[in-house]
């Protein structure tokens, strides 16, 4: 192979570089980092859905890519591909682990390729990568293995679309069944048809849908039931399928039959299971499997926001005021405690702050909120709780800050909308409560 053949070959290997991940990008790149960041502080929380090296290998991309707002860093870059390697030897698949390996790989190639590097201090990293990648893709001769390499890649760029806004859902839904196509193991492609069911009811809450029977529902149910055909074991899955048949009245009963089949092992499971009884106006239900999570060595952040949201309803329903106050302030510190930028949990104990008439701080924390989250869509949900809590210190009055607050919300909800980024949950929130009926 000449000099030349060697720097040309590469380049055809899939990757982030030749994904066109920028192209209509409908969320702002500011809120895509920070629910990437936030999912990297929780890498060790126990049940974690999301790969590693998925998540790893988009957010060392973002560092030398073209979104509008980013400023390249490639030893960021570099540091977070190198990460992502480091994942991909702990990962059993022989064939997910070589896929990973070889896109972190070609994405470093890049690196080197885009970026004003002195040749002579990089000719040795090169040489190492081009080794790698001819080790791991071009030195397969099986047809099959080569196309399960492939079908891990097509995940790789799977999920980096379908963390990209609403915009990019059809496009990582194509990937998806590319990669079914592909492999034969009963357990991935019951995994991969779940995910395409978890992306399609993301497509439905991005259009603002929260409750009841909605379009698309019949697309999800059938990507959740293939799964469970193909794996009867899957229980994410049959989470998953019990919550969206629990919006219909007529599959109700079904859907508590599904849950009930559940094992209460996994942290995903249980937060998934609460989640339905809250939703079926059961607390106490909730809150009993919530206390299995807590049993768990390394329970995840999100079942401690959980447990906040059950008592929080209880204190709605005047019960035990005083108490359940407490418990939530309480499962809203520890779930803020590992992962400090939840940001539904800073809002919603920026809320209880407001309701025992601790106004200094629960302002303070609504001015925290603004600055740390400050993407259009963060920044609708955000107004419209502090316009709230302005309300509530006023008795319920309005005045000219709350109202203030509701026009920039409206305002920015709006622009969401006329740049097609309506298909966010916030704007669809805003749509259906506030905006005149003649904007549906």
């Amino acid at each position: 192979m000449t000099s030349s053949e060697r720097d040309i070959w590469w380049k055809s290997v899939p990757c982030h570089f030749v994904w066109d991940l920028e192209r209509n990008v409908s969320w702002d790149i500011k809120g895509i980092l920070n629910n990437l960041d936030s999912k990297l502080e929780t890498l060790m929380e126990s049940e974690w859905t999301d790969s590693a090296c998925d998540l790893l290998l988009l957010r060392g991309y973002i560092e030398v890519s073209k979104f509008e707002g980013v400023q390249t860093d490639p030893q960021k870059a570099e540091e977070f591909f190198q990460k992502a390697e480091n994942e991909a030897m702990k990962i059993t698949n022989d064939h997910e682990k070589k896929a990973c390996i070889i896109v972190a790989a070609v994405n470093r190639l890049w690196i080197l390729e885009t970026t004003q590097a002195d040749e002579t201090a990089t000719s040795e990293r090169r040489k190492e990568l081009l080794r790698v990648l001819e080790h791991n893709w071009r030195d397969y001769s099986n047809e099959a293995h080569q196309n399960e390499i492939q079908a891990y890649i097509h995940t790789i760029a799977a999920f980096a679309l379908s963390k990209l806004g609403p915009s990019k859902f059809e496009e990582s839904k194509t990937r998806y069944k590319r990669a079914i196509e592909s492999v034969d193991t009963g357990s991935v492609k019951s995994s991969w048809y779940h995910t395409l069911g978890v992306i399609t009811s993301r497509q439905a809450r991005s259009l603002g849908v929260t409750n009841g029977p909605y379009q698309g529902a019949d697309e999800e149910i059938r990507y959740f039931e293939q799964a469970l055909k193909i794996d009867p074991a899957n229980d994410s899955a049959r989470c998953d399928l019990a919550n969206v048949l629990g919006r219909d009245s007529t599959q109700v009963d079904r859907a508590k039959d599904l849950m009930r089949e559940v094992k209460d092992t996994t942290c995903e499971n249980i937060i998934k299971k609460a989640r339905f009884y809250r939703r079926m106006r059961d607390n106490e239900g909730a809150l009993r499997v919530l206390r299995k999570g807590e049993e768990l060595q390394t329970p995840r952040s999100e079942l401690f926001y959980q447990f906040a949201l059950n008592y929080k309803d209880l204190t709605k329903n005047r019960r035990n005021v005083k108490e359940n106050t407490k418990l939530e302030m309480e499962y809203l510190d520890k779930c803020l405690q590992l992962e400090p930028k939840h940001f539904w949990a800073l809002q919603d104990k920026a809320y209880s702050f407001g309701k025992q008439r601790m106004y200094d701080k629960a302002n303070e924390l609504h001015r925290f909120i603004f600055e740390e989250f400050p993407t259009p869509s963060d920044r609708v949900n955000s107004l419209y709780k502090y316009a709230g809590f302005v309300l509530f210190a006023n008795n319920q009055r309005m005045n000219e800050e709350a109202a203030r607050a509701y026009e920039d919300m409206v305002d920015i909800a709006i622009s969401i909308i006329s740049n097609e980024s309506g298909a966010d949950n916030s704007a669809g929130m805003i749509r259906r409560n506030l905006l005149p009926k003649s904007r549906e």
